[in-house]
């Protein structure tokens, strides 16, 4: 698969199989996202797998109770990464995350994996007291959970929207 040709095939996983997801893909999408920009190559980003079950289950219930939410803001995945910057380092830290998690989107795709961007749940999660315990043990306590993404085997078939058309303009 070509990039392009993986870029229109990616979408938005929201149903995700128990099947775990390998080690070796989970580096590979890591390492993908390693390979994006950042502002003036700051390199400001550290990533973290989560994949432990006590801990996922854990993590997801607080997000839960934080949200609202009955369901899991993520969606039934059996790997969650982090996105984290050191905001004092990072001279465009939102641009540099974004770019990471794109480039973890588009790796999970070539690799036959579902994905999802997540914003709200781990943010609000890294702000708590045992989110910032985590930040302390993993040693990022100076940095800031920015984004984050779920990744898994997808189960059923995918609701795709349909792409807006007349977007663009030629001047």
């Amino acid at each position: 698969m070509n990039v392009i040709e993986c870029i229109e095939k990616r979408h938005s996983t929201r149903q995700f199989s128990d099947r775990r997801v390998e080690k070796e893909k989970l580096e590979q999408i890591v390492h993908c996202a390693i390979q994006a920009p950042t502002g003036r190559n700051t390199q400001a980003l550290r990533f973290v797998v989560l994949q432990k079950e006590e801990e996922m289950e854990r993590f997801v219930k607080y997000c839960k109770h934080v949200l609202k939410r009955e369901e899991s803001p993520y969606y039934g995945a059996n790997a969650i990464v982090f996105v984290f910057a050191d905001m004092e380092k990072a001279s465009t830290p939102l641009q540099d995350a974004a770019a990471a998690v794109e480039n973890m989107l588009l790796a999970a795709t070539e690799l036959g994996l579902g994905s999802c961007w997540i914003h709200t749940a781990s943010i609000q999660y890294f702000k708590t007291l045992q989110g910032k315990e985590h930040k302390r043990i993993w040693g990022l306590e100076n940095y800031e959970c920015l984004e984050s993404c779920a990744i898994g085997y997808t189960q059923g078939d995918p609701l795709l929207k349909e792409k807006q058309e007349n977007i663009l303009r030629f001047i």
